[in-house]
């Protein structure tokens, strides 16, 4: 019994350690790409179509002009940073694990890459007919999200079980409980209200005393009426003449 379960924690930790091999290159390309795209100006929502119609200079300068108000340009900043974070997390994370083969830094860096994939898969998938890249994109986190969710399936097994096996251990109030419980909660609420709207009487007096000097509440003075009519105005400027 006990070598089957030590040779099913060995195969356990060898798929483990494919896995965060092969996260490990995903990540490297996906930085690859990314940084490719963002150095050689090729930004995602510039067609394909557009760049093949620009044959002649005057086409690539139209082109060039049509293309660069993008209404899509802050999404698209936010989408390459948060993939280029979430690459960056994910290849430090393997290498982190690799080395000193930490599981809950694997667990806590492959979360956090998933979180930070969220919207770039999003906004990728979206625009997947407009640039190749977007495609490529599309797939590498896709690949980065399942990959991360397998590597860490065996150990959310676990700590699924252990959770249920720990919530099955409580022990759960009567209904008869939970109204005294209830009710008693619900009179401490209305005593302390009570007593601090008493200490707020109480206190209101001597406290604008002491900030304003006065126990009464000053009003605005009445702005001077102005004429109503532009007719009156045109009166009294001839009476006075």
């Amino acid at each position: 019994m006990a070598n089957v379960q030590d040779l099913k924690a060995q195969n356990a930790a060898k798929t483990l350690r494919l896995l965060t091999i092969v996260l490990l290159v995903v990540g490297l390309v996906t930085l690859a790409v990314s940084v490719f795209d963002i150095a050689s100006g090729s930004s995602l929502l510039k067609l394909f179509d557009a760049k093949e119609a620009a044959e002649t200079t005057e086409a690539v300068e139209t082109a060039a002009e049509t293309t660069e108000i993008d209404p899509n340009h802050g999404g698209q900043t936010v989408a390459y940073v948060l993939l280029i974070a979430s690459a960056a997390l994910l290849v430090f994370g393997m290498i982190y694990h690799l080395v000193k083969n930490n599981y809950r830094a694997f667990q806590g860096f492959c979360i956090a890459a998933i979180i930070f994939a969220l919207y770039p898969l999003i906004f990728f998938a979206v625009n997947i007919g407009t640039h190749l890249f977007a495609l490529i994109y599309t797939v590498l986190i896709l690949a980065i999200i399942v990959l991360a969710i397998l590597a860490m399936k065996s150990r959310w097994q676990v700590y699924i079980k252990e959770m249920t096996g720990e919530v099955k251990k409580l022990t759960w109030l009567t209904v008869k409980e939970l109204v005294k419980a209830t009710a008693v909660v619900l009179v401490f609420v209305l005593a302390f209200a009570l007593i601090i709207y008493v200490l707020d009487l109480i206190f209101y007096t001597p406290a604008r005393l002491l900030l304003t000097g006065t126990t009464e509440q000053e009003t605005a003075e009445p702005a001077e009426e102005l004429p109503e009519t532009a007719d009156e105005t045109d009166e009294g400027t001839e009476n006075n003449e």
